[in-house]
């Protein structure tokens, strides 16, 4: 029995020691069941500047719109400047600012406390109105990701920090998603990176929390104009107009709105309305004077031509309207050809440049600094192998030098396009027909004559096709119907394709004066007149109708040499 108890002592002692050490952190063979500890999560309770701040109003604050930002100095009011605490005076003065750059045409309306300039953040405030994008401020929170980019009001002369806007300002949005301030930051960069898609988004959504803030409006306005969403441009601007009608920068782009739709009327009222504000505003000069030419009203507008010209000289926009003007209105192709060949030395890389270079040089025959209109050509094609315009100069470079297949190839390219205008399918059905393409000449004239009948085009090229198909009766009884109420003009055409009717010389000539008494500058009908005497050998006839010709085209080489071979004919 004794001995049992002295081995129950011992048991219980080496039970206890076991505990002891085991408790002291003596190795054992054996993990202890871990137990399961709460950590902080360091982010979400990390204390920030604002941390002590009224949670309403730091979110009105954040939201950023001129209202909510009139909320958080509501919310954060005290009677006495001693009440307010440094980081209230840090958020006020934040929200001044934001104001005071971001919504300049709001009225703040409260007592501004002073407040520490030398506070980081209103020392990227700072930083920003100077120009320059500040990303020292790296405590993450929620205005030291915005603060930076107010540089993007504040100076267009940088780009240099587009991509840490953008990342700091998506990061911003994340912390608070009903921010309009960021909506139209992000708006604002996605117009400077020219992704007005983007930025009428961004812009819709910050509009939502302030409908009628001027600053935003604008933004989507100048978004939709770059995204040549122009019938939006001017409804939105025209809303715009009520509010602000002294503005001129809405006016300005609701002219140019009205302008690229075509309605020449409202462009031009919008741009008196702006140089009635800004008489000196030489732009809009120059565009009231584009105008004018679009009008045919080249008197005035050679007036305000020369009146932009007291200033600048060698302006791109100057050079062009006076190179189209001296082609347009004083018919002079030589003074126009100097006029765009100093364009195109100021300005080699300018595609409206070298497509009026490339115009001027077809409808002269000459060369422009060295290049003809197929060369000009060529040089757009290459950077812009879809631009229609050089694609139709192109084509008619290839008729004057009668290259149909070179001409039937392009040509086919471009009325396969969608909106095509009537007048290349009619200059498409020519090309067919100079090709023998009898039945596809066929099928488009008769397609438009039948959508059209009484269209004079539609008319032409039917009648043309009649008699190259040799359907000769239908086209006289055509022909015969359309020439007693047909103008001046229509009636030259229809006696000139008469003449392919007759198989007598008499009509056929007979018809051809006809149609030189209805117009007598018709070409084709002054051009036949020498065909037939020169094939008669009246050289002297042939010369008299031949220069006529000339006097119409007079820089087409090939008239000149004809003409020339005439001469020494004469001489004979």
């Amino acid at each position: 029995m004794k001995f049992n108890k002295e081995k129950a002592a011992f048991l219980a002692l080496c039970t206890c020691t076991a505990s002891v050490l085991l408790s002291c952190g003596t190795t054992s063979t054996a993990s202890p069941e871990p137990q399961v500890v709460s950590i902080p999560d360091k982010q979400k309770n990390k204390r920030t500047f604002f941390s002590s701040i009224d949670s309403k109003a730091m979110e009105n604050a954040q939201i950023g719109s001129p209202a909510s930002l009139k909320q958080t100095v509501s919310i954060l009011h005290k009677s006495l400047e001693s009440d307010y605490s440094e980081n209230e005076k840090i958020l006020i003065g934040i929200c001044t600012t934001l104001m005071q750059i971001v919504w300049p045409s709001e009225t703040i309306t409260w007592e501004i406390p002073s407040y520490n300039m030398q506070n980081s953040y209103i020392g990227t405030i700072e930083t920003a109105k100077r120009g320059v994008y500040d990303s020292g401020n790296s405590s993450g929170d929620f205005f030291s990701n915005v603060l930076p980019s107010l540089v993007l009001v504040t100076s267009e002369s940088r780009n240099d920090y587009y991509d840490l806007a953008r990342n700091s300002l998506n990061t911003a949005l994340e912390q608070q998603p009903n921010s309009a301030l960021v909506k139209y930051l992000l708006g604002i960069l996605e117009i400077r990176t020219n992704n007005p898609q983007a930025a009428i988004q961004y812009l819709m959504e910050a509009r939502k929390s302030a409908p009628s803030n001027y600053e935003i409006q604008y933004a989507l306005l100048r978004a939709n104009f770059l995204a040549k969403n122009y019938e939006q441009t001017l409804t939105l601007g025209e809303v715009l107009l009520e509010q602000y009608p002294q503005n001129v920068n809405v006016l300005a782009l609701c002219s140019r709105s009205s302008y690229a739709m075509n309605d020449l009327s409202k462009a031009e009222s919008y741009v008196v309305r702006v140089l009635l504000l800004e008489p000196e505003n030489l732009d809009y000069v120059l565009l009231r004077a584009r105008i004018l030419m679009d009008k045919n009203d080249f008197i005035r507008a050679s007036s305000l031509l020369d009146l932009y010209s007291t200033n600048n000289t060698s302006g791109r926009e100057y050079l062009l309207l006076k190179a189209k003007l001296q082609r347009d209105w004083n018919k002079n192709y030589s003074a126009a050809g100097e006029t765009i060949g100093k364009a195109l030395s100021l300005y080699p890389d300018d595609a409206e440049v070298l497509l009026c270079a490339a115009q001027i040089a077809s409808t002269s025959n000459s060369a422009i600094n060295g290049m003809n209109a197929k060369q000009l050509t060529d040089l757009i094609l290459t950077s812009d192998p879809d631009n229609s315009q050089a694609l139709q100069i192109y084509i008619e470079e290839m008729v004057k030098q009668q290259k149909w297949q070179d001409a039937y190839n392009i040509s086919l390219k471009l009325i396969a396009r969608q909106n095509v205008s009537d007048e290349w399918l009619f200059r498409h059905v020519d090309i067919c027909l100079a090709l023998k393409k009898n039945t596809e000449a066929s099928n488009l004239a008769v397609k438009m004559y039948t959508a059209n009948e009484s269209d004079e085009n539609a008319q032409q090229a039917y009648i043309k096709v009649l008699i190259q198909t040799y359907q000769k009766n239908s086209a006289l009884q055509l022909i015969n119907k359309l020439l007693p109420k047909s103008n001046a003009k229509m009636k030259s055409f229809l006696y000139y394709e008469r003449s392919f009717v007759h198989t007598n010389e008499d009509e056929v000539l007979n018809d051809l004066r006809s149609s030189l008494t209805s117009n007598p500058r018709n070409k084709d009908s002054l051009y036949r007149l020498y065909e037939i005497y020169y094939g008669k050998k009246d050289f002297r006839r042939a010369q008299y109708y031949l220069k006529q010709v000339v006097a119409l085209d007079s820089s087409n080489a090939q008239l000149l040499q004809k003409n020339n071979e005439l001469d020494l004919l004469l001489k004979k």
